[in-house]
């Protein structure tokens, strides 16, 4: 197929996509959305090498570390020192998920399979990548095709818990009125912005010079990952040199996003990930339902038991860290979207929302911080491993 055509028809399926996840507050997520679209597409008999026909298969490999070294780059260090608690809460209770899905989930379905779903369970694209990578070097498209599934609809089942686990926290936190008044005032402010020890000048800010910035940062993630023998995976490295780079200040917060590419990456990368259903017949997604329902069933049923176990000792509500602890099926931005929804569908008056606003919102969001952007890409690292 001619290169533009085949670019076109894969723009049009995630825009689809993105509209979607527009009108139902992505419970319909583009990634979901997109992964449909392209199965169809591939079983309509249309050819299989659509991805490769727009240049789509290398491009996504390549670029997926400079997305991830902008992941760095959003993580804040002083918000996650000060949310101990939730950071806690949820890094313990998505191990033990991880944990749960290998040690059980092998006996149900296999070594192979709990493995490679594990670490998608803990939440990222990030993840995803890495155990793609693997898989397909050693000719396991098949496993590659799990995890993008599990990536997919694992939002399905994340969302209604949690939503139904913060709305039970709201309810229990609106039966204290001291609550009204600890939180209904204004978020806490946080402390002037003190300039970074090699701070560059506004100048060297501009979306190219940031996107080289992080091309550089992925580079250097990629030659220490090599002295390492990669005992350190590549994609651990990009993250965490984007989140150094962005503390001295070489690189700016949230780095990806003032790149004005990050949607662009975003699709290209999911793309070369969806390559691998062009492999996937409708008799192997049927054969995937049980992997995908026992990785999605343990992974909750774990991370939710140990999360009620550490909640008794950081004395948390224990709806709330289980709404915690299942941030790693949908990441943010849904993190901020669903708690500012429960917010507002839960109190009866401004002062009652804004009170919830205050205690919900930080906490969901860097638990999903926690979870997706932090845990995951360290959890597939070891995992991948193991297969």
């Amino acid at each position: 197929m001619t290169a533009i055509y085949a670019l076109t028809i894969i723009l049009v399926i995630f825009a689809i996509g993105e509209f979607c996840s527009a009108k139902t507050n992505a419970v319909l997520s583009q990634p979901l959305v997109g992964a449909i679209l392209m199965l169809l597409f591939f079983w309509l008999g249309f050819p299989k090498t659509l991805v490769a026909d727009a240049g789509l298969n290398v491009i996504g490999s390549v670029i997926s570390g400079i997305l991830i070294a902008g992941v760095g780059s959003t993580i804040n260090l002083t918000e996650l020192v000060r949310q101990w608690k939730t950071i806690l809460i949820s890094v313990v209770s998505v191990i033990a998920g991880v944990a749960g899905i290998i040690l059980v989930g092998s006996f149900i379905i296999g070594r192979e399979q709990a493995a490679a779903g594990a670490p998608v369970f803990a939440g990222s694209i990030s993840a995803v990548i890495i155990m793609r990578d693997h898989f397909n070097a050693g000719g396991r498209e098949y496993l590659s095709a799990l995890c993008n599934m599990i990536l997919t609809v694992q939002t399905l089942v994340g969302l209604p818990l949690s939503t139904i686990m913060m709305r039970r926290a709201a309810k229990d936190f609106l039966t204290d009125k001291h609550n009204l008044a600890l939180y209904s005032g204004a978020a806490e402010e946080t402390a002037d912005v003190k300039k970074k020890p090699l701070q560059l000048p506004q100048s060297l800010s501009t979306s190219i010079i940031i996107l080289a910035k992080l091309a550089v940062a992925a580079a250097l993630a990629n030659f220490l990952a090599g002295l390492t023998n990669n005992v350190v995976h590549y994609m651990v490295m990009a993250m965490f040199i984007g989140l150094i780079f962005t503390q001295l200040g070489l690189l700016e917060e949230n780095a990806m996003a003032k790149t004005g590419c990050s949607s662009l990456f975003l699709v290209l990368i999911l793309a070369s990930l969806f390559e691998s259903f062009s492999y996937i017949t409708p008799q192997d997604l049927l054969g995937m339902i049980v992997p995908i329902l026992v990785v999605l069933g343990l992974g909750s049923l774990f991370a939710g038991f140990v999360s009620i176990l550490v909640a008794r000792f950081t004395d948390t509500n224990p709806y709330l860290a289980i709404a915690m602890s299942l941030t790693c099926m949908y990441g943010f931005p849904t993190t901020l979207f669903i708690s500012q929804d429960v917010a507002k569908a839960c109190g009866s008056n401004d002062e009652e929302r804004a009170a919830l606003n205050n205690y919900l919102v930080p906490k969901i969001v860097t638990a999903g911080i926690a979870t997706v952007t932090i845990a995951s890409v360290i959890i597939a690292s070891y995992v991948v491993k193991l297969v």
